[in-house]
């Protein structure tokens, strides 16, 4: 069956606050629709793999529903982990692992998916377990579906080779990660956040302006749409690398568009390949 893709303009302009922003015109994928193998479905998602490398994922009206629901408990969640004592926070930190408490720059709590349901979650997540668990696993059934849908595309020696390195049941590192700030007084103040994921997919939830991407051809910086209703997923490194540079490991950053500090939540999930 023949599709027609349209292209989707680079960049389009919005007026946020008081500031004009130059904003990234990303395609938006039906998660229902890649479940169901739709042909032109996947076929918008390989063009924005190999193109920007982000893109937005939806979800149908009961599944969007659920997702927000979660997302206001895990940012209560976060804005009360994160305002606790130091000492209180260092309980949760683990030596030379990716999940746990971190205090580098930013401040973030990851729970990896081969820990959620052996290791004792801290307070608040401990009250709110089920929220945090089950949009934990709606993240991880949503990347393996991106995925799969990749794969199907991907020459059969490329795709036997992704799916045997993001085995569910093999072990990894992927999970959920809360992360606080950064966020400044003055725009000038706002450290330098370039950098590319290192694991396979990212899904990315904030509600206020705090993410920028470089694009692939002309290096311009532009600002993301923190679009409700939907999630930000990015391709990472691995993916990049094992494609041959086929999918795009976006350039980003965390910056902000105006002076004025303000909290700022982020949830996000990372799939990462097997050890």
């Amino acid at each position: 069956m023949s599709q027609t893709m349209t292209s989707t303009p680079v960049k389009t302009t919005m007026i946020v606050g008081n500031q004009s922003l130059d904003v990234a015109e990303l395609d938006e994928i039906r998660l229902e629709r890649l479940i169901a193998k739709d042909e032109e479905e996947t076929a918008k998602l390989m063009k924005a793999a190999e193109s920007r490398g982000f893109f937005y994922i939806t979800f149908n009206d009961s599944l969007s529903e659920k997702v927000s629901s979660h997302l206001r408990t895990c940012y209560l969640n976060s804005h009360e982990f994160f305002s606790k004592a130091s000492d209180e926070k260092m309980k949760e930190f683990r030596e030379d692992m990716t999940h746990g408490y971190k205090r580098a720059g930013i401040e973030s709590f990851e729970i990896t998916r081969d820990e959620q349901n052996r290791i004792p979650l801290p307070s608040p997540f401990a009250e709110h377990a089920e929220a945090t668990l089950d949009l934990a696993n709606i993240c991880d059934t949503t990347v393996r579906t991106v995925l799969h849908s990749i794969s199907d595309i991907l020459d059969p020696s490329e795709s036997l080779g992704l799916e045997n390195a993001h085995r569910p049941d093999g072990r990894s590192d992927s999970g959920i990660k809360f992360v606080s700030g950064p966020t400044k007084a003055s725009v000038a103040d706002v450290p330098d956040t370039t950098h590319t994921d290192g694991g396979s997919i990212t899904l990315l939830w904030c509600d206020k302006w705090a993410s920028q991407m470089q694009t692939k051809e002309t290096k311009e910086w532009l600002w993301i749409d923190p679009k409700p209703g939907c999630v930000l997923v990015n391709f990472a490194n691995y993916l990049q690398t094992q494609t041959g540079g086929r999918l795009h490991s976006p350039v980003h950053r965390v910056s902000q568009p105006s002076d004025g500090a303000e909290d700022r939540y982020f949830v996000s999930y990372f799939l990462r390949p097997n050890h």
